[in-house]
């Protein structure tokens, strides 16, 4: 899926179109020689031994990574699958990933084509379309109690 929905600049490939390099049913046609973003690049379930099979991005149809932000997982769907990480054998996975109780929380973002989701355990955050800025995310209390919410910083 990576193949599909990252953008690599090193091949001139934007978001959420295969790869030229791709080839159905083999994969990566220059895997030898792919480009150093390609090669650093490893999606969550590359690195985690814990997820089943059925995470494994084609068939998810979703991946997860965490970009630059150590403390954040990114959840990058395929548009024509708007709905895969809502699934019964994700979403209460997802959920728990996004409770900030832990000891090493996380934020997690969903993003389909170019809207963007903030999930906490008890509410998901539409944010609507990506506004290129950065996030900030949390509790606030409103009333007494402890509500989530999050937005992009205000340029």
């Amino acid at each position: 899926m990576c193949c599909k929905l990252m953008h690599f600049p090193a091949l001139t490939k934007p978001r959420h179109i295969w790869c030229p390099k791709y080839r159905k049913g083999a994969g990566c046609s220059i895997y030898p020689d792919r480009p150093d973003e390609c090669v650093q690049f490893m999606c969550l379930y590359l690195q985690a031994d814990e997820l089943p099979d059925n995470w494994r991005p084609d068939k998810a149809k979703f991946m997860i990574w965490t970009g630059r932000e150590a403390n954040r997982l990114i959840i990058e769907v395929d548009p024509h699958h708007p709905l895969a990480w809502k699934q019964p054998a994700y979403y209460p996975q997802i959920k728990t990933w996004s409770d900030r109780r832990h000891p090493e929380p996380f934020e997690v973002t969903v993003r389909v084509g170019d809207r963007v989701t903030v999930v906490f355990p008890e509410a998901d955050i539409d944010l609507g379309v990506d506004q290129g800025r950065p996030i900030e995310s949390g509790y606030e209390v409103i009333a007494g109690a402890m509500l989530p919410y999050a937005r992009f910083v205000p340029a």
